[in-house]
């Protein structure tokens, strides 16, 4: 774990490295799809990961579990956070200009003063003017936004960065295609000679394996089919994600996988626990993670700061 002392010069170099390192991404004529931020944080610095998802409610349960993470955070600090989309419900941003970016993230996150990489969700993208009449989403708005922003880091729809001994992959789960797919084996593949990293993590919305109420959703059923024999040839030792509105650990064939998608949207009930679960709540929260050289550790945590299974889970070099 961190220390309990803040270190704020450091946390503000950092935070100037990894804007320059998006800001350069950026402006170059490839920065789309096949985006690398390269190194975000130093190779042999340890880690402290605030991750969430399904959070853009503007509801009082959106601002609890923001009140909480920023509590966490000034016990032990973290260094940068990840989320997993659905970041605006119900129907998204309209643009860069859109008034949720100040209510729903820059009052609740921008002041823990750490860059937060983040992933698109299903509501990110909108829904049919019948449900969404008076707003049609752009995710390219979440992309564009990197650029204005202290804390929003999501130079590309999907893309990849080092931090400290790892090497994380950022997925676009309600965007998903064949080009992302070779896309991400690439950068799987080049991670493996890839000095100083010794975990791969990747995210995105959609779970792999849920016991949530989207358990047989067809998209979870095709990333599943091609994801996990990718996760297998490549070694990637967990896999995170939202979706489902509850807090869940799943294991298969050695990997973690872990959902946090309670951190502002309604909650939802896990009805049909699977086999390879082995722990679920239905409480709002956050994921802490901690990555050193040797080990992963992930705890869930509720808006009092309850730790529900601790660590979630932990693996070991």
């Amino acid at each position: 774990m961190q220390s309990n002392t803040r270190r704020t010069p450091r946390r503000r170099s950092l935070y100037l490295l990894s804007a320059a390192a998006i800001a350069a991404v950026i402006l170059c004529p490839f920065a789309n799809a096949q985006t690398d931020l390269g190194r975000v944080i130093p190779a042999g610095q340890g880690l402290h990961i605030v991750a969430f998802g399904d959070y853009g409610s503007g509801s009082s349960h959106q601002h609890d579990v923001a009140a909480a993470i920023a509590k966490r955070h000034a016990q032990s600090p973290f260094n940068m956070g990840i989320t997993m989309g659905d970041n605006f419900y119900r129907c998204g941003v309209r643009n860069v200009e859109d008034p949720l970016w100040q209510s729903r993230w820059e009052d609740l996150y921008t002041p823990l003063g750490i860059p937060f990489f983040v992933s698109l969700g299903n509501h990110d993208y909108g829904h049919p003017p019948i449900i969404c009449p008076l707003q049609q989403a752009s995710a390219d708005a979440e992309v564009q936004y990197t650029m204005r922003s202290r804390s929003w880091r999501m130079p590309a729809r999907y893309y990849t960065f080092a931090a400290g001994p790892a090497r994380f992959f950022n997925i676009d789960t309600e965007g998903w295609s064949q080009e992302q797919l070779h896309w991400l084996a690439k950068a799987l593949a080049a991670s493996k000679d890839e000095p100083g990293i010794v975990w791969r993590i990747v995210y995105g919305h959609h779970p792999i394996y849920t016991s949530g109420v989207h358990l047989n959703q067809r998209r979870i059923g095709e990333l599943r089919r091609e994801l996990v024999p990718l996760f297998k040839e490549y070694n990637v030792n967990l896999y995170i994600a939202g979706h489902d509105h509850d807090m869940e650990h799943l294991r298969s064939d050695g990997m973690d996988f872990l959902i946090c998608g309670a951190a502002g949207a309604e909650l939802r009930r896990v009805r049909h626990q699977q086999k390879n679960s082995l722990f679920t709540d239905t409480v709002y929260g956050f994921l802490d993670i901690t990555i050193d050289q040797k080990k992963i550790d992930a705890t869930f945590y509720d808006t009092k700061l309850k730790s529900l299974e601790n660590p979630a889970m932990s693996q070991a070099k």
